[in-house]
């Protein structure tokens, strides 16, 4: 009996190889995934005119009839789409390097070229005549080349010729062999998806989206932070499944998209871009490359007529890709969250769509200081929308002040959900709410909310007392469950938010120094720990009074919140006044935390300035960030039973 080489699948019936490269392109043709392999081979085998399967987890649609892939939530160029069972070997004759495998893209080719296979297979049985009869067979390929049976020893295969003078000839392999998709295997054991990001990106994605750029764009960094997410998921399951002893139900899958915004301000066509190039300099052309397509972001975002632009684009987009989603996955609308990620500029748009939410509600329930236009001129709406006016001496006023963007007109578009998280990375936004005058509104609120506490213990108790507290916080508060500002010690864009939400007399050493970022169940890494008792001992130690249980508070108060009292004041009067809260609570955090602000966690050895050069473009790829969002929104799905795993999960284990 003779053996056989190039033949990876020796099934009766071969199953085809899906494989796809963009439209139009030279590219290799790279297969897909394998379950998506196993349904468009179902699908093609009900001969429907109009199939369109979801593959790549609902990422991507395949149209069997028309052998094109399209993407659903991001933009790219649509691939095209084939399939075969027979590939034309390319020896690579570098080291170490696999053959380059080009498919037979004809499906008659393919079927030709099995038949002669099942005819040399039938010809090389016991009871058979012998191979010689089909050795001397040759098929025509559509392109004109010819396949032919090839013997060598007691070796088989088959090989194809191109005609011509400079005929060349290429060993045929029936089946791809075994390859594996990057994502694939870990996407497989998790559980369906239960959380949807939506992630805006922020300044220089123009810039970043080029093909010569060193930079990720924001897709590129989704597809990573996707990939290591889910690695970790897993990970995680099979050690909880190893301690417990036991097959845990899988984590719920976590899905990032990318909303762009950038082209919106970068169209070349548009008026003010080809003002700008006409008025750009020749020299240097890297560095004002940067300063177009970087600072410009900021600058346009302060004018109302692109604010009002990019936050239209932004909310449209989320809408639109929210209820593809749910068609895509249509258990996702009963049983999914969404939560929004901003990442420096990006961020502050984020905060302005919970701005207009928060309004929108606001006007339904009829509240005080809604507002209904996008200019309002009554001086007692306060708080939402900005407001022109001549001279500063007011700025600083409630009246003049605002914690909302500067629209031409009112948003007739607005966020379909109420997030679940909001997180913010690298985020400018005290600096643009400094700039709006929002400290003066938030401390207005904070003294309502002070004298109405007060009211409220004094009528509850008759006089207060030493156990009496009042807010120290401003009780301010956005349309989202959760609210975290995740920033880099280094990060050179980065702001605090809490500071505008406490007293505006508050000097810097007063301030609650921001909660280190952990994952549940890691603590903050010992230097860390170590710093920050050094630095506490030392200003404890050096002031008057100082002590070295107050250095171990605040070396606590930085790394876990922890309540401490202060002694009760009186008034002018010999009254006693109620205890301020302190370290302060803040509503803007929501219902999972206390604090707003969160610094991610340092090396060892790293150095401030070193650090600032990459501190803004590394948040996607942090650890402890991944530690976190894994924390926060991979949470289990209760309503997934260990006695629903897949085979492949169980396997897994």
């Amino acid at each position: 009996m003779p053996t056989w080489e190039g033949i990876e699948d020796g099934s009766a019936n071969a199953a085809s190889v899906w494989l796809a490269r963009t439209l139009d392109s030279s590219e290799e043709w790279m297969p897909l995934r394998k379950s998506d392999s196993q349904a468009l081979n179902q699908a093609a085998a009900t001969k429907d005119t109009d199939t369109r399967i979801y593959i790549e987890c609902g990422r991507a649609t395949a149209f069997v009839e028309e052998r094109i892939i399209r993407y659903n939530f991001v933009r790219g160029n649509d691939r095209s789409l084939c399939r075969s069972v027979w590939f034309r070997r390319e020896e690579n004759k570098g080291k170490d390097s696999k053959a380059l495998l080009h498919p037979i893209l004809n499906d008659e080719d393919g079927d030709k070229i099995e038949s002669l296979f099942q005819q040399a297979v039938a010809a090389t049985g016991s009871l058979s005549v012998g191979i010689s009869s089909v050795m001397k067979e040759e098929v025509e390929l559509s392109d004109g080349s010819v396949v032919k049976l090839n013997k060598s020893g007691n070796a088989l295969k088959l090989v194809v010729t191109n005609k011509g003078w400079f005929a060349t000839q290429y060993n045929l392999q029936r089946g791809y062999g075994e390859y594996n998709v990057e994502g694939e295997d870990n996407e497989a054991l998790l559980g369906p998806v239960r959380h949807l990001v939506f992630v805006v990106h922020g300044i220089g994605e123009n810039y970043f989206s080029r093909e010569d750029s060193k930079f990720a764009s924001i897709l590129q960094a989704m597809n990573q932070l996707r990939t290591s997410v889910q690695t970790k998921q897993v990970e995680q399951w099979k050690e909880q499944c190893k301690l417990q002893k036991t097959v845990l139900p899988p984590p719920p899958r976590i899905e990032f998209l990318p909303i762009e915004w950038f082209d919106r301000l970068h169209d070349s066509s548009s008026a003010l871009m080809k003002s700008l190039q006409l008025t750009t300099l020749p020299t240097i052309p890297a560095l004002r490359a940067i300063a177009n397509d970087v600072v410009f972001d900021v600058l346009m975002y302060l004018t109302p007529n692109f604010c009002q632009a990019t936050l239209e684009c932004v909310s449209s987009q989320i809408c639109d890709l929210h209820a593809k989603f749910n068609q895509v996955h249509p258990e996702f609308k009963n049983n999914g969250k969404c939560s929004l990620i901003g990442h420096s500029l990006g961020s502050v748009i984020c905060w302005d769509l919970l701005a207009i939410l928060k309004n929108q509600q606001d006007q339904d329930q009829g509240k005080e200081g809604a507002t209904t236009t996008p200019l309002s001129p009554d001086p007692k709406n306060v708080g939402y929308q900005a407001y022109a006016y001549q001279g500063d001496e007011n700025a600083a006023t409630p009246e003049h002040g605002t914690w909302g963007p500067s629209l031409t007109r009112a948003m007739t578009v607005t966020l379909p959900f109420e997030p679940d998280c909001t997180l913010f990375l690298g985020s400018p936004i005290g600096l643009f709410l400094t700039l709006r005058g929002a400290h003066a509104v938030f401390d207005e609120m904070r003294c309502q909310a002070v004298e109405e506490a007060k009211k409220r213990l004094v009528a509850a108790k008759g006089s207060p007392d030493e156990s009496m507290t009042v807010p120290s916080a401003s009780p301010f508060t956005l349309p989202t469950r959760a609210l975290y500002n995740i920033f880099h010690p280094s990060d050179p864009v980065a702001y605090r938010i809490e500071p505008l939400l406490l007293r505006p007399d508050m000097t810097v050493d007063e301030l609650p120094p921001p909660i280190y970022l952990t994952a549940p169940g890691k603590e903050v890494r010992l230097h860390l720990k170590a710093k920050l008792f050094g630095d506490a001992l030392s200003k404890n130690l050096s002031g008057p009074g100082g002590n070295l249980f107050g250095a171990f508070i605040t070396t606590l108060s930085q790394t876990e919140i922890t309540k401490t009292k202060t002694a009760a004041k009186k008034d002018a009067n010999g009254t006693l006044e109620p205890l301020a809260e302190w370290p302060p609570t803040f509503p803007l955090s929501g219902k999972d935390s206390a604090r707003v602000d969160y610094s991610l966690q340092t090396g060892v050895v790293d150095s401030e300035y070193i650090s600032a050069v990459t501190a803004h473009s590394n948040y996607f790829t942090n650890l402890d960030f991944h530690d976190f969002l894994i924390a926060r929104l991979g949470r289990g799905d209760p309503t997934l039973q260990a006695s629903t795993l897949s085979p492949q999960q169980e396997d897994a284990l």
